[in-house]
């Protein structure tokens, strides 16, 4: 506050506490007044009792001293008859009177007299008072003082008599008037000082308590959220400059209201957007997985209350993998969003289409009085997709398998409805793709169960499931690791570690072993380049080709090509293995991709030779690099000599056509040896190592070969 407002302020209170404090002393000392006013005249009451007895003992004391007066002028005595004893007790009397009032200087002449007579003085002729006594002239000198001195105490009586009554009247007079006064004075300060309390607060309303008032109620609004509400700027310099600050306060308020306000948009907004990306696909737009699972229960829970059904088809776009492969992910990113909205507009409007992931989709059906119902809705679909799709200025085609449950037969809750509405779309994909099938009893079973574990299969890719391992290729005469072969493995949720033959011939009837192929293709091709970044010495890596990859031999071809040319990896350090018996069942058909995927300058090996249903003649008409005898030859060698010789045959023809030869399944030394003196030096097998982890492969290659393992 300015000094300017605490001094006014201070000089308001100021005159208000003088008012109050006039007005409580004013009470005190007239009160007090008063009080001793009243003791005066008591006092005074009581004085002029004793002047009056004082007064009366004096006549009485004059008529005495009379007998002891000569006239004025000596020329005689008063002459009162009086007896000596009379006498004396006048002149005791005189003397006690005299001694207490001091009306004589010198009473010591009273104390000559001793007796009285009477006395004729002939010169007047009468009788006169006589005294006898030691200083007869003494004691008529003292009559000679007498009259002026008693005239004068009389006198002097008289007027303090009158001065008492007077000053008790006076005295009285001024206790009345005081009393008055005091009245007066009293309820003239009272007057007074409640006239300046009044100015004071007059005053101080109008420059403090209305400006405050205005102030107050400027603060109750803004307070009720009216954030317009000003403080009215007037008044004293102080409270100009505290309506100033208020708004000043008040405009801050606003804008940190505003910065609020936006804020909680932002909040709002952000909290919108969590939302959206739990409940629904970002990609699309369509609710996602969650949101379905949710509204199935909600579903599930109403069908229960009113005794209806709930249908789910579970969707699976067919082939969409090769679309994405040959045209990208960008591509078919935008093939994904026209699907969803071309199956949205397919729907009915309490239909809930949702996408899961990938390339499905998942419809919710509730409120279904019949499985009809649910079949039309599938047939729907299915239809919305035989029209062409618009993508990049291309035309493409692209179907659906669908599969599709009720509720409560084929599940009691969202996860066994979705988990069997996905059994059933893969049967659906066996039967033929671009169908539905209805989930039965039937795919619960044994047979349920191998559909169970396509559908994990499916989803293992997805959910990075797959892993690889590296089973070492050595030169014996080199003492060093020249390959690896990439295995692939799945690492089961639920099953723990999986080898191949538990889940790749169901890959390759299924069709899932394309996806899977070239998964381990383009993963197989990185590691090999991270390990050489890392300072590895060069080697090469090989993978398996499956017979259904190699009917499909354009987009093999598309996939080899992309996969050395995203990884950077040299297409020599590239060995791809075909079985013998997949090139034995479309010879010609396979002699041509062979020779294209060598125009890409890969390796090719032929696997398991031997076991299949060519001979040895076929052999150089295969256009091949590498020839690997088949495990059950070397498992016999050394106790067969037709295997032996079969060993022998091979290893024979191979060096003379230029090809090299790799034995795999080696586990002994003797095994080891045997092939060492048959001309074969690169091996594989468990004798060298298993199959390892990425991680530990590069321990081994920087360690080489254990030569004391095969000694």
């Amino acid at each position: 506050m300015p000094k300017s407002s605490r001094g006014r302020a201070r000089l308001a209170l100021f005159l208000i506490a003088c008012a109050l404090a006039t007005m409580t002393v004013s009470s005190i000392y007239y009160t007090n007044l008063h009080r001793t006013h009243l003791q005066d005249m008591d006092q005074l009451s009581q004085a002029g009792v004793a002047l009056e007895q004082a007064h009366g003992e004096f006549t009485q004391a004059k008529a005495a001293l009379a007998s002891l007066t000569i006239l004025r002028d000596r020329s005689y005595f008063d002459l009162y008859r009086l007896s000596i004893q009379s006498a004396r007790q006048k002149v005791d009397r005189v003397r006690r009177i005299a001694a207490s009032l001091g009306m004589w200087a010198d009473a010591t002449a009273l104390y000559a007299v001793t007796a009285r007579m009477d006395a004729f003085d002939s010169e007047i002729g009468k009788v006169v008072d006589a005294y006898l006594g030691d200083d007869p002239l003494g004691a008529i000198r003292a009559g000679q003082q007498l009259w002026p001195m008693a005239d004068s105490i009389e006198q002097d009586l008289r007027n303090a008599s009158r001065a008492w009554l007077m000053l008790v009247t006076q005295e009285r007079e001024v206790a009345e008037r005081a009393t008055w006064t005091h009245l007066f004075i009293q309820g003239g300060l009272g007057a007074f000082s409640l006239l300046v309390a009044l100015i004071t607060a007059g005053l101080f309303d109008r420059s403090i308590l209305q400006p405050l008032a205005k102030l107050r109620r400027a603060a109750t609004a803004i307070a009720a959220g009216d954030l317009t509400a000003r403080a009215p700027v007037e008044g004293p310099e102080e409270m100009v400059s505290l309506a100033q600050a208020f708004n000043n306060m008040t405009e801050t308020l606003v804008q940190r209201n505003i910065e609020l306000e936006r804020h909680l948009m932002d909040l709002q907004q952000a909290q919108d957007t969590i939302w959206r990306m739990a409940y629904y696909d970002t990609l699309t737009g369509l609710p996602n997985r969650h949101m379905l699972e949710d509204r199935l229960q909600a579903a599930i829970a109403q069908a229960r209350r009113r005794g209806q059904h709930v249908g789910v088809l579970f969707l699976d776009l067919d082939r969409f993998k090769l679309v994405n492969d040959t045209f990208g992910h960008s591509f078919g990113d935008k093939l994904l969003r026209l699907v969803g909205r071309r199956l949205a507009e397919a729907l009915n409007g309490n239909h809930l289409l949702a996408r899961t992931g990938g390339d499905e989709f998942a419809v919710l059906l509730p409120e279904v009085t019949r499985e009809s119902e649910a079949e039309d809705a599938a047939r729907r679909l299915l239809g919305a997709m035989q029209l062409p799709f618009f993508v990049d200025d291309r035309e493409l085609y692209i179907t659906a398998s669908i599969g599709l449950v009720l509720f409560p037969q084929h599940g009691e809750d969202p996860q066994a409805l979705l988990r069997n509405a996905d059994i059933a779309m893969y049967r659906a994909k066996e039967r033929g793709r671009n169908t539905y099938q209805t989930y039965t009893t039937l795919m619960g079973s044994g047979l349920g169960n191998r559909l169970a574990m396509e559908s994990e299969l499916h989803r293992a890719l997805e959910r990075g499931e797959l892993v690889l391992h590296y089973q070492p290729i050595v030169d014996l005469e080199a003492g060093k690791v020249v390959g690896l072969e990439a295995l692939v493995r799945w690492q089961h949720p639920e099953r723990g570690l999986l080898f191949p033959d538990q889940f790749i011939p169901l890959a390759e009837e299924t069709g899932l072993i394309v996806p899977l192929g070239e998964w381990v293709l383009n993963t197989a091709c990185a590691q090999a380049v991270a390990w050489q970044r890392d300072g590895l010495p060069p080697f090469f890596v090989t993978v398996n080709l499956s017979p259904r990859q190699m009917r499909q031999d354009e987009e093999l071809l598309a996939a080899v090509s992309r996969a050395l040319q995203e990884t950077g990896l040299p297409p020599r350090q590239l060995m791809l293995e075909v079985t013998e018996g997949a090139i034995m069942v479309e010879l010609e058909r396979a002699v041509s991709l062979l020779l294209a995927l060598r125009g890409l300058g890969v390796l090719v090996c032929v696997d398991d030779f031997g076991t299949g249903h060519s001979s040895l003649s076929h052999l150089k008409t295969l256009p091949v690099d590498v020839v690997k005898v088949d495990r059950t030859f070397i498992w016999d060698m050394t106790a067969s000599q037709a295997d032996a010789a079969i060993v022998a045959a091979v290893v024979t023809l191979a060096r003379s056509l230029g090809l090299r030869v790799i034995a795999e399944g080696v586990e002994t030394q003797e095994q080891a040896q045997l092939l060492l003196t048959l001309g074969c030096h690169e091996m594989q097998g468990y004798l060298f190592s298993r199959p390892l982890p990425a991680e530990q492969v590069a321990e081994l290659l920087k360690r080489g070969v254990d030569e004391a393992r095969i000694a």
